[in-house]
């Protein structure tokens, strides 16, 4: 009868097997594989990264450009400062008056009135960039905050005042709103346009109209 146990013959030490970092595929270490993987999964990321940049990026437009707001059509078209626009618009005593001049056309089915928040005066003196306008008038017709008919494109200026002492810029920096189409708001769930983002920038020079 054959003897079982462990003690007839030494057991086999088992075969050691690579380090992971050492493994080579096509003649090239597992390590180097995932390092150059890295590599270019940054350079894809950092390329795609700086296309998100530009498309993040406010563009710049010059007077008289068609902006899509939205819910609107703007042309930036002036700037300029008056004594006061009487009776709509009067300056604080000693001050002045300064208006951006816009051509607009609602882009909607329904007339609405300019929102104060299409247009901000971006660094300029004595206005905060968060200043609302005193309001609009159609050019036309000296209406104040008139109702824009959908299709009809319309002269409208929005309007801030100007403290005393502050001197008249040469030119003034502004931004346009955009506005997004909401079948359903959360809130009331009715349709409406809703603020969105800025959707351009502008710098425009100052009509001195106050001498």
């Amino acid at each position: 009868m054959q003897e079982t146990g462990t003690g007839g013959s030494e057991q086999q030490e088992p075969e050691e097997l690579p380090e992971f970092q050492d493994l080579k595929v096509r003649g090239r270490s597992v390590r180097t594989w995932a390092i150059s993987a890295g590599v270019v999964l940054l350079v894809i990321s950092a390329a795609f990264g700086g296309l998100k940049k530009a498309g993040d990026e406010t563009p710049h437009v010059a007077a008289g450009t068609a902006i899509d707001a939205g819910q609107f059509e703007v042309k930036i078209q002036r700037a300029v400062a008056v004594k006061d626009l009487k009776p709509l618009f009067v300056p604080d005593e000693g001050g002045l008056l300064i208006a951006v001049v816009t051509k607009l056309k609602v882009t909607d089915d329904l007339g609405t009135t300019p929102p104060p928040d299409l247009i901000r005066l971006i660094g300029v003196p004595g206005v905060k960039d968060t200043d609302p306008p005193l309001g609009t008038t159609n050019l036309r017709d000296e209406t104040m905050n008139p109702v824009l008919t959908p299709d009809a494109a319309e002269d409208v200026a929005y309007v801030w005042k100007l403290p005393k002492g502050t001197k008249l810029p040469a030119d003034v920096s502004l931004t346009v709103q955009g506005y997004e189409h909401e079948d359903e708001s959360l809130l009331d769930h009715h349709e409406k346009w809703l603020p969105d983002t800025i959707v351009a920038d502008s710098t425009v020079a100052v009509k001195d109209n106050t001498k």
